[in-house]
């Protein structure tokens, strides 16, 4: 009679299935990597897409396109406001008061709130899941106890700086170095002081025929380069810690230029802003700006290679970072008449 005898494995053997362990993991996890970014990619792509129809339903139902910014550009509102009905948030829409308003009295923030005052504050601590790229991590701006959201996506306000003419500011267009406002879907600061929005205090009524003009709705027939050849939208990182940059709540982070290109390691000038550069994310920045650089942004993304953008027909393509700067300020302008060919 034979005794039955149990054998366990040895020390070596053990490490040697643990080794092989990792080295397959090691092999699986950046297979699983790339397959939960493309995952986040294709989420990203279908956001911009609802905004792009989002925007077209606007403008059909209202004869133009969002403003950019509220009529007195920075603090009242941007286009995230109008469009919260069309993208099924229609009851922070109903909340939200004063959009494109004045403070007579920039202390008083309850009777003619800001983004921030009131109730306004109410839709500005809200995350949007179809505003928010699932690639980046959500941020706040910190404000006393308040913590305003940061979203990913903003629309395009040109191929120049976001006081939409000419780059460097006062250049004669023709000559060597001197890019052109070639006209844009969405109005930012045009009519400003080329520094600020409104003047300071803000006390100048709308009605004021050197003041009010920013965020002027843009007609679809303004867009005489076709709607499948312009840019409507594109992505933005959130910034880290209190940069305002994807805080689409406030004008200057709520819109792009396509002086720079997509991901480009040439700084966003934030003037007016706080600014916090970064090289992971790639996110560099300037907090003011000179008569070379005046304000603008560029579209930024944590995708691997380029960005998501829309167009103004609603459709959404993948544009790399190695996009020929030419074509990508072409793509951006609605008035140049450039032809298109390739966004690779």
């Amino acid at each position: 009679m034979r005794r039955s005898s149990r054998h366990g494995f040895t020390l070596i053997e053990l490490l040697v299935v643990i080794a092989i362990i990792a080295v397959l993991i090691g092999l699986l996890l950046p297979a699983v990597q790339k397959i939960r970014e493309a995952a986040s990619r294709m989420a990203c792509s279908n956001n911009l897409k609802q905004i792009a129809l989002a925007n077209m339903n606007y403008e059909n139902t209202t004869g133009a396109f969002l403003p950019g910014v509220g009529k007195n550009g920075c603090c009242w509102g941007t286009w995230m406001i109008p469009i919260l009905p069309y993208v099924e948030q229609n009851n922070l829409y109903q909340i939200y008061v004063n959009f494109g308003g004045l403070d007579k009295t920039p202390t008083n923030n309850v009777t003619n709130p800001r983004y921030n005052g009131g109730v306004n504050a109410q839709v500005t601590t809200t995350r949007i899941k179809t505003f928010t790229c699932p690639s980046d991590d959500p941020q706040v701006f910190t404000s006393g106890s308040s913590a305003f959201t940061k979203h990913n996506y903003v629309l395009n306000a040109g191929n120049s700086n976001f006081f939409q003419v000419q780059t460097p500011l006062g250049c004669t267009p023709g000559k060597a170095g001197c890019v052109p406002f070639l006209g844009a879907p969405f109005s930012w600061y045009t009519n400003s002081d080329l520094f600020w929005d409104s003047t300071v205090p803000w006390t100048t009524p709308p009605s004021d025929p050197t003041q009010g003009k920013m965020g002027r709705p843009v007609k679809i027939g303004e867009i005489t380069d076709g709607t499948s050849n312009t840019l409507m939208a594109s992505e933005a990182i959130q910034g880290r810690q209190n940069d305002l940059r994807g805080f689409t709540w406030w004008g200057g982070g709520a819109g792009f230029t396509a002086y720079i290109a997509p991901n480009s390691t040439e700084p966003d000038v934030q003037e007016g802003g706080i600014c916090v550069s970064l090289t992971s994310p790639l996110m560099p920045c300037i907090g003011s700006q000179t008569q070379t650089r005046p304000r603008m942004g560029g579209a930024r993304s944590l995708h691997s290679g380029g960005v998501n953008a829309a167009m103004c027909d609603g459709s959404v393509r993948f544009v790399s970072n190695n996009v020929d700067i030419n074509i990508w300020r072409a793509m951006a302008s609605s008035q140049g008449g450039e032809v298109v060919s390739n966004t690779q």
